[in-house]
């Protein structure tokens, strides 16, 4: 297993008077974008994905080993695939039934269409996953979530198949970082192929 790695220099190394010039050139500029109503706003945008002090709190390993909901998670890519496969397997994963299939039904509905305030996008958000794109357009039947620092996984319950992949590092964003949005691509290409290639074989 390979051991996770920092994020980067956490912010008490930089200089006081440094870090006050960047804070207020960014409000300053935050707040000008929010007056002229700009869709995209970078200041918005790093506060969410990155939390001033973000890399303070998760440098330390008292954080790694506490298990704190909706904010950290540790597995493997195989671990976090199994998780996902339930959900591709309509709740049945390896002859066992984990879920019932209305339960994944609802999990995969989606709850908002409305473009997204921090990302400014159409996330399409479920119950706590959004929708998933690859490089040739939106899976409407997929859903899962690409967490901080550029690992992810989800799930495509039309094509019985899931994807995970996780990151030992910290310095990719789902936006960012696009090794998850390749992944998502081959792997859909790949079982298209592979489902083509069944049914020509069937007929």
């Amino acid at each position: 297993m390979s051991p996770l790695t920092s994020m980067g220099i956490p912010t008490n190394v930089a200089p006081p008077m440094l870090r006050g010039i960047e804070r207020r050139a960014g409000e300053v500029f935050g707040k000008f974008l929010s007056l002229i109503r700009f869709p995209v706003n970078p200041r918005r945008l790093i506060n969410a994905l990155a939390p001033r002090g973000v890399e303070d709190i998760l440098f330390g390993e008292e954080v790694m080993d506490a298990s704190i909901p909706a904010a950290n998670g540790f597995v493997t890519a195989r671990s976090l695939a199994r998780m996902y496969g339930i959900l591709a397997g309509m709740g049945t994963t390896a002859g066992v039934r984990m879920l019932s299939p209305d339960t994944v039904s609802q999990v995969a509905e989606v709850q908002v269409t409305r473009r997204d305030r921090i990302l400014v996008l159409p996330m399409m958000w479920r119950l706590g996953y959004h929708g998933i794109v690859s490089t040739r357009g939106y899976l409407p039947t997929a859903f899962g979530h690409f967490g901080f620092g550029g690992s992810g996984g989800w799930a495509d319950p039309s094509r019985g198949l899931a994807v995970a992949m996780v990151c030992n590092r910290g310095t990719g964003t789902p936006v960012g970082d696009l090794r998850l949005l390749q992944l998502t691509t081959a792997a859909v290409a790949a079982c298209d192929r592979a489902g083509s290639r069944s049914r020509r074989l069937a007929s």
